[in-house]
């Protein structure tokens, strides 16, 4: 990792490193463009900080709420726009961290079709790297912040309102995965979508 880079980014790391690490991720998604490029209900620059901005709200770490500001800088099997390749990833390593990128590249490389049956299950998540069409199993600690962040990627999209009811497919993922998530996710999940 080159000096500079934001490798202490997490609950611990000290404030004003997270704030210029935030402030680096947020002019890479508006020097490429992240602000002109269409998502559901807006763009996708509004779709990152919102993700971002649930799992803040939910409690999740700053290195996984940044990972959220960022996770499709490479695109996800559900989005296929992207700013950066995949080859690329030191240059998201320098501006975000290794930690952050980490995440960042484990949730855009995952093959949906193969990981997400498995979530829902007991035991090791056998997980398919899209990219590099490698399989593997993730550590706990990284599957937990991948699902994390896929339920706020998820809600985010979903944007269930107060009273509104929240699509099924959305409350079908949840109740899926949701086991696996973070004590902090799962308590924001029943907060946004209520007790299920």
């Amino acid at each position: 990792m080159s000096p500079g880079t934001a490798a202490n980014v997490g609950t611990s790391g000290p404030t004003a490193d997270i704030d210029l690490t935030r402030r680096r991720i947020v002019g890479f998604l508006c020097d490429r463009g992240a602000q002109a490029i269409p998502h559901p209900h807006g763009t996708l620059f509004e779709h990152l900080v919102g993700t971002e901005q649930l799992l803040r709200a939910w409690g999740c770490s700053d290195t996984v709420a940044l990972g959220g500001l960022a996770h499709a800088v490479y695109g996800t099997d559900g989005f296929a726009p992207h700013l950066l390749e995949w080859s690329e990833r030191h240059e998201l390593v320098e501006l975000a961290g290794a930690d952050v990128e980490a995440i960042v590249y484990l949730y855009a490389s995952c093959d949906r079709g193969a990981t997400y049956p498995q979530l829902g299950k007991d035991g090791p998540v056998a997980f398919r790297d899209r990219f590099s069409d490698r399989t593997f199993e993730p550590s706990p600690a990284a599957l937990q912040d991948f699902v994390d962040l896929t339920l706020a990627n998820e809600i985010e999209i979903a944007a269930p309102g107060s009273g509104d009811q929240a699509p099924l497919w959305l409350v079908e993922l949840v109740e899926q995965i949701q086991s696996r998530a973070s004590a902090a996710a799962g308590l924001g999940v029943r907060t946004v979508l209520g007790p299920g």
